[in-house]
């Protein structure tokens, strides 16, 4: 860095300085960022802790901030290790996103502050930034593993809560991959509280649902394996009481896991085959077609549903001799037209376990609600059920069995061993015909 702007960051009215140097030399800055590795007045001024000057640079030359000097940090990553904590809030509300820059060994401001120890930025950090909690440095470590290493109880008491209290879309998946993350050395950081009979740590990881307990490091041991291999000189009869109860359990009492490599030499089974091809249909479907296609499924359900539940004026209908053009014909396609848009919601809804679990959920009382309106509606006995309506919910489960049937076959002829017939290929004159 120019001994000038060394000489500004310095001085007692760092400012003023800045401008007047600049005043003389306004190209100052453009000439120290085009330097890829630097040290540059914003870092000088995270570390000595001039808030006034950190701030006028971020506005000056915002690009200063993420920016590594030649010990690989970053203004924000000096600012955490000298304990500047205001200085940090203030960098992080120009761009939230300097949470995650990533300096030497892979570490992050984050990192640092779950290292140093402070439970108020820490909370501030992930409050700007939510997914810089899933960021590893280059031994594979979460913000997670480093406060268990470094005994920060407290930050790890953030941790947890913000994990088990996150509202971002994919919060869910981001608790488990966090929780079961594991290091270069295959260890969770249940594993490594283990390693260290942290009682403490232990308690709050084992708060969390997500976390699997019985995860195997690259040795094969899990976290009670570990406990026991290297509790010999510590009393862990309580540890291990405490690990065992929420269902820890060692690798001889865990069922084997296969590896992925494994599991994709298998063949591919029947379900398999259908949920994949389930799958691929709707993501191959842009938003506007699902949205377009959920609406008119939706108002034929509600269309199908109030013919099937409301009132009939004529109440001896059924000893007239219009019963077929009223039951059979009526019911009967009303029926197909309800179970199908049923059929093809169940296909248009996201991709996912929980929706459609919860479609299952909501859609199975209705649809009993449906077929026992068709009885109760008009108060009809088992001997006066017309024999045509029983075999109209028959072709219902008729066709959804064929469509089972379809995708049976694709799937046995995916899985032949015999590939098919090559074609035979004639080429006269230029022109090529396939037989």
């Amino acid at each position: 860095m120019d001994r000038r702007l060394f000489s500004v960051a310095q001085s007692v009215d760092s400012v003023d300085a800045l401008y007047s140097l600049i005043q003389a030399d306004p190209c100052i800055l453009q000439k120290v960022d085009v330097l890829p590795f630097v040290h540059t007045p914003l870092h000088e001024a995270s570390s000595t802790g001039k808030i006034d000057l950190a701030v006028e640079l971020m506005i000056l030359q915002p690009s200063f901030a993420k920016k590594l000097n030649k010990d690989g940090l970053s203004p924000l990553h000096l600012a955490v290790e000298n304990q500047h904590v205001e200085l940090a809030q203030e960098l992080i509300k120009f761009d939230p996103s300097l949470v995650r820059i990533r300096g030497r060994g892979g570490t992050t401001p984050l990192h640092l502050v779950a290292e140093k120890g402070h439970v108020d930025l820490l909370t501030e950090f992930l409050f700007v930034c939510p997914e810089s909690i899933r960021d590893a440095n280059v031994n594979g470590e979460t913000a997670l593993h480093i406060t268990v290493k470094n005994d920060r109880h407290e930050e790890l008491e953030v941790l947890r809560g913000w994990m088990q209290r996150m509202l971002i879309s994919d919060a869910l998946s981001t608790e488990k991959h966090v929780l079961n993350t594991r290091d270069r050395d295959g260890n969770t950081a249940l594993h490594l509280a283990a390693y260290k009979n942290d009682i403490r740590a232990l308690k709050e990881l084992l708060e969390c649902m997500s976390l699997n307990r019985n995860i195997q490091n690259k040795s094969g041991m899990t976290a009670l394996d570990v406990l026991r291999a290297n509790g010999s000189h510590m009393n862990i009869k309580e540890t291990e009481k405490i690990i065992q109860h929420s269902g820890g359990k060692t690798r001889d009492s865990v069922t084997t896991v296969n590896t992925m490599s494994v599991f994709l030499k298998t063949p591919v089974s029947f379900w398999e085959h259908c949920s994949t091809g389930l799958v691929r249909y709707k993501s191959n479907m842009t938003d506007g077609t699902r949205n377009a296609l959920l609406v008119i499924t939706a108002l034929i359900i509600t269309a199908t549903y109030q013919t099937a539940v409301q009132p009939d004026d004529d109440e001896d209908f059924i000893k007239s001799n219009d019963v077929v053009s009223k039951i059979v014909l009526l019911w009967g396609f009303n029926t197909i037209a309800y179970f199908l848009s049923m059929a093809l919601t169940f296909i248009l809804i996201p991709v996912g376990g929980a929706y459609t679990w919860w479609y299952i959920c909501i859609t199975l009382p209705l649809d009993c609600s449906y077929v026992l309106s068709t009885y109760m509606k008009y108060n009809l006995r088992p001997n006066e059920i017309p024999i045509s309506l029983i075999y109209i919910y028959v072709i219902v489960i008729l066709g959804f069995l064929v469509g089972l049937l379809v995708f049976y076959v694709r799937w046995r002829r995916t899985t032949r061993k015999s590939g098919p017939e090559p074609k035979r290929e004639l080429i006269s004159e230029g022109f090529k015909t396939v037989v």
